[in-house]
């Protein structure tokens, strides 16, 4: 007797490879364009110091947002400028020395003084003192319908516990940027369809914010790297469902939730554009789409804006 074919059984063998066929051409077809190499722009004030300057790149700061400081001198050993009783260390790269201030989410807007600390070789601290200005970013309230399945993860226990683990990843700052060309860019090209900082009624019960931007993204569609870095993290959130977080060197790091599948593993070493996994819905999440954001100095900040900032990079 003939053996009977098993037709269901070898057409789903076919699909199965089908796809897995097309996965490299779809993903082609879905990676945003790179972003175009930036100039350094002229710094927006100058301030001199005793023996030193400091180029401040940004005017006044909304909350959430990310200002970058340029440093230069002789024999300079450390510094760090102190802004809202936070330190923010200057990293030397080449000759010059660059810091990121975080204009944080919840800051009062309004004028804080700034204080730029340098020691020098022999000892000697100096200090120049100047302000900035935060201003309102004007974050509205948004009403989010959370599953009755998954509920439970708007107890604010829940979100206190991920963000306190999250901290404990995003802390540390690699003494030097990972990034190449000072870019970054967005992990797919689709719409955004929510944005940083909203206030967030979950369920008509309790308040959170939103800490990042989402993307419209079908299940399984292909999410990339915003920058070359580190992955520190490529598991389960209660959350942010499937995440993958990336160190990008000076305390920045990029995290990506609610993926149906990982392509990339914690301490793999990955580039700007590569492959980390596929959207989904995972975590708390009422329908398939991508969250990503960005923590510089430990805050999250606004990453539509900061991506599209100039950066240092490497010499």
């Amino acid at each position: 007797m003939r053996p009977r074919l098993d037709i269901p059984r070898i057409t789903t063998l076919l699909l199965l490879l089908l796809s897995m066929s097309l996965a490299p051409i779809l993903a082609q077809e879905e990676q945003p364009a790179s972003p175009t190499p930036r100039v350094q722009p002229p710094a927006t004030v100058t301030l001199q110091g005793d023996g030193f300057t400091v180029g401040q790149y940004f005017g006044p700061l909304a909350q959430g947002q990310v200002g970058l400081l340029e440093l230069s001198g002789t024999d300079i050993s450390s510094a760090y400028a102190l802004l809202r009783d936070r330190e923010y260390d200057f990293h030397l790269l080449g000759d010059h020395w660059y810091a990121l201030l975080v204009a944080d989410i919840d800051a009062q807007p309004r004028a804080y003084p700034l204080a730029i600390i340098v020691q020098r070789a022999d000892g000697q601290v100096l200090t120049l003192d100047s302000q900035i200005t935060i201003e309102s970013a004007g974050y509205i309230r948004q009403s989010f319908a959370v599953p009755a399945d998954r509920a439970y993860l708007t107890e604010p226990e829940v979100e206190r516990y991920e963000f306190a683990r999250l901290n404990a990843y995003t802390s540390p700052q690699t003494p030097a940027p990972l990034w190449d060309e000072g870019l970054f860019q967005r992990p797919m090209s689709s719409d955004y369809t929510s944005g940083f900082g909203q206030f967030r009624i979950l369920n008509q019960n309790s308040i959170t914010r939103h800490t990042g931007w989402d993307q419209r993204a079908p299940v399984g569609t292909p999410v990339y790297a915003m920058a070359s870095g580190t992955v520190v993290f490529a598991s389960q959130l209660d959350i942010r469902g499937n995440y993958v977080l990336i160190d990008h060197g000076w305390g920045v790091y990029s995290g990506y939730a609610h993926f149906s599948q990982f392509n990339v593993a914690e301490g793999q070493t990955i580039e700007r554009g590569q492959l980390l996994g596929l959207s989904g819905n995972t975590g708390r999440s009422n329908g398939p789409h991508l969250h990503w954001e960005i923590s510089v100095q430990g805050e999250w900040v606004d990453g539509d804006a900061f991506i599209n900032m100039w950066l240092p990079t490497q010499p």
